[in-house]
C-alpha cells in the first residue's frame, strides 16, 4: 500500500471526526521553480497540476500571494513569463527592498488580525478605530495607484 494513501487516509478520517462535510482529494504534481533576476532578488512559484488537468499557482517569494486557478499549461507559462519580466522591469525603477519590507509588515499585519481574531475577544470600538485606519490607508494606496506612472512593458 502507497504511503501517500495511507496518510491521505488518516488525515481524511481525522478531518471527517472533526466535523468535516466535505473532503475532496486530487492526486497531482507539485511543482516548485526559481527564477534568480539578480541583486538577492529571487521569485518562486509553486502550482499542482491535477491528474484531470486543472492547474493552481501561488507566487510564493519574493512575497506569497495566490494567483488562481488556470486552464492549461501555457496560461501558466504565460503568467510566470509576464510575472518575471515586470519584477525585472519594475525592480530596475522601484526601490524592490522597500516594497518588500512594506509587504512583509502587511503580511505581518494579516497575520497579527488574525491572531486577535481567533484567540482575543476584542471590543467593537477598538475594531471600529482599527476600521477607520485601514479605510485611510486604502485610499492613500488608491492616491498612489492614480498618481503613479504605469509602467510601460514595451519600452526599453
Amino acid at each position: 500500500m502507497n504511503r501517500d494513501t495511507v496518510t491521505s487516509d488518516i488525515i481524511g478520517l481525522n478531518l471527517r471526526q472533526l466535523g468535516a462535510t466535505d473532503i475532496k482529494v486530487f492526486p497531482s504534481k507539485m511543482h516548485i521553480a526559481n527564477f534568480d533576476l539578480g541583486d538577492g532578488l529571487i521569485v518562486s512559484y509553486v502550482f499542482n497540476i491535477t491528474r484531470k488537468d486543472k492547474y493552481f499557482l501561488q507566487r510564493m517569494r519574493p512575497y506569497a500571494m495566490v494567483k488562481g486557478k488556470y486552464a492549461d499549461q501555457k496560461e501558466i507559462i504565460e503568467f510566470i513569463k509576464d510575472d518575471i519580466a515586470r519584477f525585472k522591469k519594475s525592480s530596475k525603477l522601484n526601490d524592490v527592498k522597500m516594497y518588500i519590507n512594506l509587504n512583509e509588515k502587511i503580511n505581518g499585519i494579516y497575520e497579527r488580525m488574525e491572531h486577535i481574531f481567533l484567540h482575543h475577544n476584542v471590543d467593537s470600538e477598538l475594531i471600529g478605530r482599527l476600521t477607520n485606519e485601514v479605510e485611510k490607508m486604502a485610499v492613500e494606496i488608491e492616491d498612489i495607484h492614480k498618481q503613479s506612472e504605469i509602467i510601460d512593458m514595451n519600452k526599453k
